[in-house]
C-alpha cells in the first residue's frame, strides 16, 4: 500500500490519478485446479492440463505423474513447472492476499476498482473487461 500511495502523490503533482484499477476475480480452489493442472511438453511449448486438456496418455482414474502425463506428439514425459505446484501456488496466493489486496481496499472509495468474474468463459471475460474500460481505451 505504501507504494499506491507513493504513486497518488507522484501523479497527484501533475493533475493525474489511478482512475481504474482492474481486479480479475478468481476463487482461490478453482485457481489451484487451473494451475496445478497445467502439464508441458517443455522441447515443444505444447501444453495439457489433467482436466481441461488431457494427453491421450492419462487413463481415466490415473493420477498424472511423468509416467502418465506424455506429449501427444512425441510420447515424451511432460513436466509441471516448478511455480505450477500446489506448494508453490500457496505461496503465491498468500502474497496475493497480504499486498493485492490491502492495495484494491486503498483505491475502493474512490471508486477505480472495477471487480471482473474471471471464473467464466473467455469471451465473457473479455466482454466484462471490456466494458469496465474507458470508452477511448476499449476501442
Amino acid at each position: 500500500v505504501e507504494q499506491a500511495k507513493m504513486l497518488d502523490e507522484m501523479l497527484q503533482a501533475s493533475g493525474d490519478a489511478v482512475t481504474l484499477v482492474l481486479a480479475l476475480e478468481v476463487p482461490d480452489e478453482v485457481l489451484t485446479e487451473r494451475i496445478c493442472g497445467r502439464w508441458v511438453h517443455k522441447a515443444s511449448g505444447r501444453s495439457y492440463h489433467v482436466s481441461f486438456a488431457r494427453p491421450k496418455s492419462l487413463q481415466d482414474g490415473q493420477a498424472p505423474s511423468a509416467e502418465t502425463m506424455l506429449d501427444d506428439e512425441t510420447s515424451e514425459p511432460l513436466m509441471q513447472r516448478a511455480d505450477d505446484t500446489e506448494e508453490a501456488l500457496k505461496t503465491r496466493l498468500s502474497a496475493y492476499h497480504e499486498q493485492t489486496v490491502p492495495i484494491l481496499a486503498h483505491y475502493e472509495p474512490s471508486g477505480a476498482v472495477k471487480r471482473v468474474d474471471a471464473n467464466k468463459a473467455p469471451a465473457e471475460v473479455w466482454a466484462a473487461i471490456e466494458s469496465s474500460l474507458p470508452t477511448a481505451v476499449a476501442k
